[in-house]
């Protein structure tokens, strides 16, 4: 059990890391955004304010900070550029840490010099505490902002394509339910002239020539029937669709998602540590660091627990009061230790649930790349299923509807057709051949509900997929034969959705491939779906719908793709030998 948490806490840092990463180097760590909220990040919480002792004192230090900041905003754009530039992420990755470390250190000395140069403030040479706290409010600060903004942006591009599926899909899905209703209604109407004609040939007298031209008109609909079988969906218009109702902009507070566990008392605890170290002694301030974590954490209980269950808006704004409060008690705490004489205590009002505001987007932003996402797929599978199982129902009933009047309703007017021929039909042959045609047209008129249909194979799901995407297969025969087998066909098809869902999520580019190989025991189907794109940061370990298709699927880059690979069990190579053998009979039933 330990090993298993031991695993599962790795697994969630590992992807952290990485999506850190990818925000410092993805080539957008600089946007409008950074500069909205650095600015005042600036101008309130890493004002000079030292040497403070009045109000006005306290706003002129704060219009130094801001003038630095927007000097170094500008001093950053050419760093801005470069990195929407360079190719190579790690080198990107290296640019921009080192324009954010460059601009923290020296970010103190530019306050000082404005602060007493333009403002005739006085100095503060505790030069290793600010820049100490200037790299830690920074880094953490900006690296929120980047990351919130691009999970924002690259799970936005993923809902519009999974958006725009669906709405391809549906439109297959109704073509599906639109085809069924119609090839329902042609086999009541191909029954009923039947019947009509049954009628009219009972109530003549039999001969050997009105039979035949019986025989004729069943023929004539078993092969309209086969041939309403083979149909593409895309020659049958789809019914209406009701238009959707417009989801409206989501509120600020709908935006806020109680942030990671710890985080937003570990970034505060580390940029005030300096101050807290220089003001205090050793002593105090290490009281003060865990007085402040401890209360952070608190603050993450309670405002999980105020937020269970709750409207998103209402979740938002009891955030902001449970950190506001937080954001009060550490004011106040300051306040107690240091006195008044300073501004200074009362920056955690401002600063706390300001760093909380910020890790609160950043963790809805995640929350919702990830769970939108999901919700997409999963409704996008179940269309892309509901559809093909829809349309291979239907093409089963037609099928089995002209195998029945081929078969059993022809053979029976081939019989009759004999017997008057040779003058040796009886009132009791006609009532025989009466009852056995009405039964067989009952039956072909309502063939579908007494067998149970198979679920759509894998070129029928394709086939809905057709619209999405180009999709090319390639699908050994030992793999072929194996998938005759219904239920190694419903999980090879399981794979190929998954891996379809992912194509259309990661992919500008309208394109998969497919492969299905049979391993040399005929035990087991390798599955693998191709689709050119790259993996969001937040999506490279397993989600619930690869994990749901078993410990051998898995995810991944390859080169410019993105695969999704899976293992199906076969039940050994005598199922091989069992779908060979149905496949021959398939192929002569169907000459």
């Amino acid at each position: 059990m330990g090993w298993g948490r031991q695993s599962r806490r790795r697994a969630r840092v590992r992807p952290g890391v990485v999506i850190w990463w990818d925000a410092v180097s993805g080539g957008r760590f600089f946007t409008v955004w950074s500069a909205l909220v650095a600015l005042p990040t600036a101008t309130v919480v890493l004002a000079p304010y030292a040497t403070v002792d009045t109000f006005s004192e306290a706003l002129a230090a704060q219009l130094a900070a801001a003038l630095v900041a927007v000097a170094l905003s500008i001093a950053l754009l050419p760093i801005a550029f470069l990195e929407r530039r360079i190719p190579s992420p790690p080198v990107r990755g290296a640019l921009v840490l080192t324009a954010v470390l460059v601009a923290a250190t020296s970010r103190p000395f530019l306050n000082d010099v404005v602060a007493v140069g333009a403002f005739g403030l006085g100095t503060d040479p505790a030069w290793g505490e600010r820049i100490v706290t200037n790299i830690v409010v920074w880094i953490s600060i900006l690296s929120l902002v980047a990351v919130t903004e691009q999970l924002y942006v690259s799970s936005g591009i993923a809902r519009a394509r999974l958006l725009d599926a669906l709405r391809t899909v549906s439109d297959e899905q109704r073509r599906a339910s639109r085809y069924e209703r119609e090839s329902r209604a042609f086999l009541a109407a191909e029954i009923t002239v039947l019947r009509t004609a049954l009628s009219a040939l009972l109530a003549a007298d039999v001969d050997f020539d009105r039979v035949r031209e019986f025989s004729d008109t069943v023929r004539s609909a078993s092969h309209s029937a086969r041939a309403r079988a083979g149909i593409d969906l895309a020659e049958v218009a789809p019914d209406l669709a009701d238009a959707p109702t417009p989801r409206g902009a989501r509120t600020f507070f709908e935006r806020l998602r109680p942030p990671a566990v710890g985080l937003v008392g570990v970034i505060f605890a580390a940029g005030s540590a300096p101050f807290a170290l220089r003001s205090a002694g050793p002593e105090l301030a290490a009281v003060m660091v865990v007085g402040v974590v401890l209360l952070c954490l608190a603050a993450d209980h309670v405002s999980r627990r105020v937020s269970h269950r709750c409207a998103a808006h209402a979740r938002g704004l009891r955030l902001v009061v449970v950190w506001t409060g937080a954001a009060v008690v550490v004011a106040g705490a300051a306040l107690a230790l240091m006195g008044a004489r300073t501004l200074v205590p009362l920056i955690p009002v401002i600063a706390l649930p300001g760093v909380a505001v910020v890790a609160a987007l950043c963790a809805e932003a995640v929350h919702r790349g990830r769970v939108e996402s999901r919700r997409l797929g999963r409704a996008l599978r179940a269309v892309v299923r509901s559809a093909a199982d829809q349309a291979s129902s239907t093409r089963q009933e037609l099928l089995r509807a002209s195998d029945l009047l081929h078969g059993r309703i022809q053979s029976s007017c081939v019989m009759l057709a004999a017997r008057v021929d040779d003058d040796l039909a009886t009132g009791a042959d006609l009532i025989a051949f009466e009852k056995s045609i009405g039964d067989g047209l009952s039956e072909a008129a309502d063939a579908g509900p007494r067998v149970p249909a198979r679920p759509a194979g894998l070129s029928e799901t394709v086939a809905i997929w057709a619209p999405v995407l180009s999709v090319s297969s390639d699908v050994d025969p030992a793999a072929r034969s194996a998938m005759t087998d219904d239920l190694v066909s419903t999980r090879v098809v399981a794979v190929v959705a998954e891996g379809l869902v992912n194509a259309v999520k990661h992919a500008a580019a309208r394109s998969a491939a497919i492969e299905v190989q049979s391993d040399e025991s005929g035990s087991t189907l390798s599955v693998r779906v191709r689709a050119p794109g790259r993996l969001r940061a937040d999506e490279r370990t397993p989600g619930l719908g690869v994990a749901g298709l078993g410990p051998s699927a898995r995810v991944f880059q390859l080169g410019r793709e993105v695969v999704l690979e899976a293992t199906v069990p076969t039940r050994g190579p005598s199922l091989v030998a069992a779908g060979h053998v149905r496949g021959a009979l398939h192929d002569n039933d169907s000459m």
